[in-house]
């Protein structure tokens, strides 16, 4: 009879103002790109039917992957140039010669981030960069390009005036892509000799778990399959943000975020 009359309710894993922004960014975006076209859109998952490209590290490899997320996100693939560097390049090349350049300090411990986004060019492309390495790494390299193909749908299409990274991380969320980002947020990396972890994005791991449990909950998805391809920790953190939201339909999308002033 212990606890029988005293059911916990279930705790938000994310702070109460990262919640509140997120359900409000969430809501902004549904408003911007449809509601009709957020509910039906597949979501893109991480196997041959979906991708069926042969990862090799081939230019080849990387178009077509990109042609495979810009249909995704409803963007023309004939407006993006789209290439590679490496971390020690200095220069970044567009169609008419170079457009901006760069010179790695070996005395900072921050890199370049694993995709780089510029504005239309010259000849009216978006120019897309990707770290070379990501083509032999395609849950990352899909997570890279929906981040970077983000931008475009945020700032290229000018719906924002500035530059918010975590707005443009929820948007993967919206074209159906966040399965790929949420994994990458946080990965091990165990070898015979070695162990650690790399990260990807600027949302946090549970708040990824969260955008994840907002967008299955909006599309009316009580147990959606395609949670079996999240990472066993993503998928927990998952569980527990829609585990709060049923609990309190009352409040999702209804309170208002209000900033904390300085």
């Amino acid at each position: 009879m212990f606890g029988l009359f005293s059911k916990k309710q279930p705790e938000c894993p994310i702070d109460s103002d990262t919640r509140l922004w997120m359900e409000q960014a969430f809501a902004w975006l549904v408003i911007e790109f449809g509601e009709n076209n957020i509910k039906s859109k597949p979501l893109l998952l991480p196997t041959v039917e979906y991708f069926p490209v042969q990862y090799d590290g081939s230019p080849e490899s990387l178009s077509q992957t990109a042609a495979i997320i810009a249909r995704q996100m409803e963007i023309n693939s004939d407006e993006i140039n789209i290439d590679c560097y490496n971390q020690s390049i200095q220069e970044f090349q567009s169609d008419f010669g170079f457009r901006t350049w760069t010179i790695p300090d070996e005395t900072s411990e921050e890199v370049m981030s694993a995709g780089l986004y510029f504005s239309k060019n010259e000849s009216g492309k978006y120019d897309i960069f990707i770290e070379k390495s990501l083509l032999k790494d395609p849950e990352r390299l899909v997570a890279t390009l929906a981040h970077e193909f983000a931008h475009i749908k945020l700032l290229g299409e000018k719906r924002v005036g500035f530059n918010d990274e975590s707005l443009t991380d929820l948007t993967t969320v919206i074209f159906g892509a966040g399965v790929f980002n949420a994994n990458c947020a946080f990965r091990e990396i165990k070898t015979f000799d070695a162990h650690g972890h790399n990260t990807l994005g600027y949302l946090k791991q549970r708040e990824w778990g969260y955008a994840l449990a907002l967008y299955a909950y909006y599309r009316q998805e009580t147990d959606p399959v395609w949670t079996n391809h999240l990472t066993p920790n993503i998928k927990s953190d998952f569980r527990k943000s829609s585990a709060f939201i049923y609990a309190n339909t009352d409040k999702i999308f209804k309170e208002k975020y209000n900033p904390k002033k300085a």
